[in-house]
């Protein structure tokens, strides 16, 4: 065989195996991009937690804490807005609290309100929510409901959450 046709599949064969590596390089970069983005779509399947905001007159009315960071306050940039026909409005603060999701946890976090934040009738700065706990802004009342949640120490029963109306 002449030098020239040898040294052609030389570099052919050479081109060949750089190819190859190419493939195995970016296939490899497409599965751990792809494995981050499948776990994130099996975090939002998750079913949404709800506040449920207790002691009103036409029934309770139920906010859905569908993103990872919930404001709670009286102000109109809040997630959940506590409105001035809510009794005991006034005990909240225009930006009262914030609801924080980390994985598959709730966490209530007081951001400098006045009255500060109970749950389950102790005062608190920051705390895990877990379904069936009572959340207090100010004097405004709410349970915390999940399917997730383990459920909550002996607090009786409640019966079924409701429904979240979208």
């Amino acid at each position: 065989m002449p030098p020239d046709v040898s040294l052609a599949i030389v570099i052919a064969l050479g081109a060949l195996i750089l190819l190859a590596a190419g493939i195995v390089v970016v296939l490899r970069v497409r599965r751990q991009k792809a494995q981050p983005a499948a776990q994130a779509a099996q975090r939002e399947q998750v079913s949404v937690a709800f506040l449920e905001r207790l002691g009103e007159g036409e029934g309770p009315r139920i906010y859905a804490l569908h993103r990872p960071l919930i404001a709670v306050g009286r102000g109109a940039d809040n997630d959940i807005r506590i409105t001035a026909d809510a009794p005991g409005a006034l005990t909240v603060s225009r930006r009262h609290a914030q609801i924080r999701r980390e994985d598959m946890d709730f966490i209530v976090e007081d951001v400098g309100s006045t009255n500060g934040i109970r749950v389950n009738g102790l005062a608190t700065h920051r705390n895990l929510l877990r379904d069936g706990y009572h959340v207090s802004f100010g004097s405004v009342e709410f349970v915390f409901r999940t399917p997730e949640s383990p459920p909550a120490p002996d607090r009786g029963s409640r019966g079924p959450a409701p429904r979240i109306a979208r």
